[in-house]
This record gives C-alpha cells, structure tokens and sequence, in this order.
C-alpha cells in the first residue's frame, strides 16, 4: 500500500520539482547569470531539431534581406 502512494505523488514530485527549477532558472537568465545561458545552451545542443535546415536557411534570406534594406537606404543618402 506504501508503494502505491509514492507512485501516486511521483509525478506530482517531478512537476512541481521541474517548476520550482524553471523559476530559478528564469530568474537566472533576467540578471543575466552564466548558468541560465549555459543550460540554455547545452539543451540546444541536445535537443533536436527536425527543423534546423529550414530555421538556418530562413535566417540567412532574412539577413540578406536586412543588408540590401541598409545598402538601398546608404545609397539613397548619398544620391541627396
């Protein structure tokens, strides 16, 4: 009967426990502490991405995007 309860609590432990360790880490990451920046890191190394591919190539056209908006903006300057 023990056994029985502590399978009934565990989940509600690992939730609670998951919460409390997110807060801290958030509260890490507003005062810009290096364990929240290093945990977020080491999750995006390990967690995969099925879509990495895309999210690259995405960031790269919009990069391209943003200069030729600069260099249009540059040149119409020097025209006046």
């Amino acid at each position: 009967m023990e056994n029985a309860f502590y399978i009934v609590l565990a989940p509600w432990l690992v939730f609670i426990m998951s919460a409390l360790i997110a807060k801290l880490l958030i509260r890490f990451a507003k005062k810009r502490r290096g364990v929240a920046i290093a945990f977020g890191v080491l999750v995006q190394m390990f967690s995969p991405d099925p879509y990495v591919e895309k999210t690259i190539e995405t960031f790269i056209v919009e990069k391209r995007q943003v200069k030729k908006q600069q260099e249009d903006g540059v040149l119409k300057k020097a025209k006046k």
